[in-house]
C-alpha cells in the first residue's frame, strides 16, 4: 500500500470545512474523532465552518437510509498523472436494470483509500451502485464518514491494472529499494566547501578489472561518465580526488595512476592532518571530518576548526599586504612612466617658446600599469588643455602630422604633413590656440 499526504488533500480550491464533529475536503467527510493527533493539530489551525459542514451532513443523512449492500475491495487501479484511481467491479443485481449493463465499477483515489485504511476503517458501497457516496465504517462497524466515488469511464476499465499485482510490485520494489539501502556505503565528501557524510551506491574496483590488490577501492555507480573514486577506511569511505572513466574501463592505465592509494591507511591519513598544523599547512573541511568520525576528541575537534580559520586569517591578511605592495609598485610604475610624459610636454612647450621645431612623436599614456594607449605628442598636449577638435581631424593629427614649427619668413607657427596626406583646412585653427594657451600659460608664470 502506497502512502498519502493529508495535507495535499487541501487547497485554496478545496479548502478546510470542519465543525467540532466533522472535517472535509468537499470530497470526503469525516469525523474528527478518529483523525491522528498531527492530522487534527492541521485541521484545527483553520476557522470552523458549520454552515457547509451542515449542508454536507444533510445530505449524507437522506443518502445512508439506504442500506450498505458490500464492502470496497478494490480489483483494479488506473494510473493518471493526476492521481491513480481503485476500481471494484460488481454485479449490478437488482430489477429493473438494463440487461445490457450489468457491471457497475465504483472507484476512488487511491489516496482517499489509503488515507482510510490507515485510521482502521473501511470502505462500503450504498445500494450497489456508483453514484452515491461510499460509506466509512470503523472497526466497531460505527459509521464515520463518506467519500465521493470517482466516475469511471471505458478507457479507464479498459487500461488498468489488477490491483493485487499492483501491490506486488510495489512490495518488489521497496525490496529494492531496501537492498539497495543496505548496500549503500558511508562517503566523506566535499561539497559547496562543505563536509558531507552520506550513503552512496559504490561499485567495488577490483570486481570490475579482477584484481583483489584494489579491494579497498570503489566508484560511484552513477550515470555520469566520469566517477569519483572512494578509498575505504572502515570508518567512511573517502573521495579521494580521482576519476575514474567509467567508459575506459578496460584500459589499466586509469588504475595504474591510482594503485599507490591501495596503501593508505586510516592511521596515516590521521597522522597526516595533525601534522599540517605543525607544517603549516591547509586543512580542508574532510580532513576536521574525518578526525571527527575516528573518534577524536572535541577538544581536538575545536583546535583543528580554530587553525583552520587562523590559517585562513594569516592567508587573507598575506593576500592584502601582497594587493597592497602591488598597488604601490602599479602606482609608482604609472607615476614612472607618466613622469616621462610631463617631461616630454614641458621640453615640448618650451621648444615652442623659443621657436624650435616640435616632433609630433608617439607617446604612450599610463593609467594603470596594464591600461595605457598610445596618441601623438601634439594632440596630447591639445587635449591637456582642452582644446576641443573634431574626432576627423584629431585621426590626422595622430597619422598625418609630423612636427610644428617658427617659420622666421612668415613670422609665425607653421606644421609639417607626410606627403602621402592631405593638408588640414582646419588644424592651423587650433595649432594657434595650443600656441596661445601656452604663451599665456607661462607669461603669467614670469609675471609671477
Amino acid at each position: 500500500m502506497s502512502n498519502y499526504n493529508f495535507k495535499n488533500f487541501f487547497s485554496e480550491k478545496y479548502p478546510v470545512l470542519h465543525n467540532n464533529e466533522y472535517i472535509s475536503n468537499s470530497h470526503f467527510l469525516i469525523k474528527k474523532s478518529i483523525l491522528k493527533k498531527s492530522q487534527l493539530e492541521f485541521i484545527n489551525n483553520s476557522p470552523m465552518d458549520e454552515s457547509k459542514i451542515k449542508q454536507i451532513q444533510q445530505i449524507i443523512e437522506n443518502e445512508f437510509r439506504k442500506p450498505i449492500i458490500t464492502e470496497f475491495i478494490p480489483q483494479l487501479i488506473f494510473k493518471d498523472n493526476e492521481y491513480n484511481t481503485l476500481i471494484t467491479e460488481l454485479d449490478r443485481g437488482y430489477k429493473g436494470c438494463n440487461e445490457s449493463i450489468s457491471k457497475v465499477y465504483p472507484a476512488i483515489k487511491e489516496e482517499y483509500y489509503n488515507f482510510i485504511l490507515s485510521l482502521k476503517c473501511k470502505i462500503y458501497l450504498v445500494n450497489n451502485d456508483q453514484v452515491n457516496p461510499l460509506a466509512i465504517y470503523n472497526s466497531d462497524n460505527e459509521f464515520v464518514g463518506v467519500v465521493l466515488p470517482v466516475y469511471t469511464k471505458d478507457n479507464t476499465i479498459n487500461e488498468s491494472q489488477n490491483y493485487n499485482e499492483y501491490l506486488d510490485q510495489l512490495k518488489a520494489d521497496q525490496e529494492v529499494k531496501k537492498l539497495r539501502q543496505e548496500n549503500l556505503k558511508k562517503c566523506l565528501y566535499i561539497r559547496d566547501n562543505k563536509a558531507i557524510v552520506r550513503g552512496k551506491e559504490l561499485i567495488s574496483i577490483a570486481d570490475i578489472i579482477n584484481d583483489e590488490s584494489y579491494n579497498n577501492l570503489y566508484i560511484e555507480k552513477i550515470d555520469r561518465q566520469d566517477a569519483c573514486v572512494y578509498l575505504d577506511l572502515g570508518i567512511v569511505c573517502l573521495d579521494v580526488r580521482y576519476s575514474i572513466d567509467k567508459q575506459m574501463t578496460k584500459y589499466q592505465y586509469q588504475f595504474d595512476r591510482i594503485k599507490h592509494l591501495q596503501s593508505i591507511t586510516l592511521d596515516q591519513l590521521l597522522e597526516d592532518i595533525r601534522n599540517k598544523k605543525v607544517d603549516n599547512q591547509f586543512v580542508n573541511v574532510t580532513d576536521i571530518k574525518l578526525i571527527e568520525l575516528s573518534g577524536a576528541t572535541q577538544k581536538e575537534i575545536q583546535e583543528l576548526i580554530d587553525y583552520r580559520q587562523e590559517w585562513y586569517n594569516r592567508r587573507h591578511q598575506e593576500e592584502q599586504e601582497k594587493r597592497l605592495k602591488r598597488e604601490q609598485e602599479d602606482k609608482e610604475y604609472v607615476e614612472a612612466k607618466n613622469k616621462i610624459i610631463e617631461d616630454l610636454v614641458l621640453a615640448a612647450e618650451q621648444a615652442i617658446l623659443n621657436k624650435q621645431e616640435v616632433w609630433n612623436n608617439d607617446i604612450t599614456i599610463y593609467k594603470s600599469r596594464y591600461d595605457n594607449h598610445n596618441i601623438s605628442l601634439i594632440l596630447y598636449m591639445m587635449k591637456q588643455y582642452n582644446i576641443n577638435i573634431p574626432l576627423k581631424t584629431q585621426g590626422w593629427i595622430n597619422q598625418a602630422l609630423t612636427s610644428i614649427q617658427y617659420n622666421e619668413e612668415w613670422k609665425d607657427y607653421s606644421y609639417k604633413y607626410y606627403k602621402s596626406s592631405s593638408n588640414s583646412t582646419v588644424f592651423r585653427k587650433y595649432l594657434n590656440q595650443l600656441i596661445k594657451v601656452i604663451q599665456e600659460k607661462y607669461a603669467v608664470v614670469s609675471m609671477i
